[in-house]
């Protein structure tokens, strides 16, 4: 039988379309600035179609071969540091989810590593310390720092609470050991979790700039955001040449940014659509049930 539509349908339907077009209107917005005119965006005329079609931003980003080294660097980044970010967290949260009776040293950690998520020692020491490690202008300085993101661990261990100890008493009767409990039980009823996670992480490592611009002075081994971040903070006429300078007259501040952040959303949403149908399962794990 064919559902009847009715006034409360029709009006549910526009208002969730309105919605959505409010969300994608920003990522629109900044797509159409970054191939305008620089009169035309510094003037407020470019409001839902690019006005006086000018790729001079995007050349600008990808002319220089800095440009490519630095992205290497991000993937290289993200590949690396997710990989170290969910190994640590799985290693990390499975004891400390574990009874008391089992674990008794876990409440301790679990204030340790609280008192480390509320305090720090600040930026110069932490400057200090790289230095003191030999990871200055090291690619390491952009993954160990924070190897271990406490608050996505707290998850992890909410996330792993709600896997039924029953199973894990159930493998230990049978002779497993606990490498076996946490890769064949945990681990495989938490990819939801982990995926979540994940996205967490990716995002965090991709848009990560200021570590790069403390810890890292060859621009070589600059991630991707560091790079473009420095684009127009670091701009030097004297040593640029007449075609450079009237290129960069073509682009403004407006136009520049936009370009910026529409580079840097490009991988994201490449990648939000491979892991969103496990978001919202792994967010609603470990939430308080009624």
């Amino acid at each position: 039988m064919k559902k009847k539509i009715t006034v409360p349908h029709i009006i549910i339907t526009i208002v969730l379309i309105l919605m959505a077009l409010l969300c994608l209107y920003p990522m629109w917005y900044t797509f159409i600035c970054s191939i305008s005119d620089r009169a035309y965006v510094e003037g407020g005329r470019v409001w839902f179609l690019p006005r006086g079609l000018n790729l001079a931003s995007y050349q600008r980003i990808l002319k220089d071969d800095t440009f490519f080294s630095s992205f290497f660097v991000s993937v290289k980044r993200v590949v690396v540091g997710c990989a170290i970010n969910l190994l640590l967290l799985v290693l990390t949260a499975y004891p400390l989810c574990l009874p008391q009776r089992r674990f008794p040293a876990g409440k301790y950690l679990k204030w340790f590593f609280m008192a480390n998520m509320l305090f720090s020692g600040g930026m110069i020491p932490a400057y200090v310390l790289m230095r003191q490690y030999g990871l200055f202008d090291s690619f390491w300085s952009l993954i160990l720092p924070g190897a271990v993101p406490l608050w996505n661990m707290i998850l992890m261990i909410n996330f792993f609470r709600n896997v039924p100890y029953e199973l894990n008493e159930s493998a230990t009767m049978d002779g497993a050991n606990p490498w076996q409990v946490l890769f064949r039980i945990y681990v495989p009823l938490s990819v939801p979790s982990l995926a979540c996670l994940l996205l967490f992480q990716f995002v965090g490592h991709w848009n990560s700039y200021f570590d790069g611009l403390i810890y890292i002075n060859d621009t070589a081994k600059q991630p991707l955001q560091t790079y473009i971040y420095q684009l127009s903070v670091r701009i030097d006429f004297s040593t640029m040449r007449t075609d450079e300078i009237l290129a960069l007259l073509q682009t403004s501040d407006k136009t520049l940014q936009s370009a910026k952040v529409f580079v840097a959303m490009i991988p994201i949403l490449a990648v939000y659509p491979f892991i969103q149908k496990y978001f919202t399962v792994g967010m609603t794990l470990g939430a308080v049930k009624g």
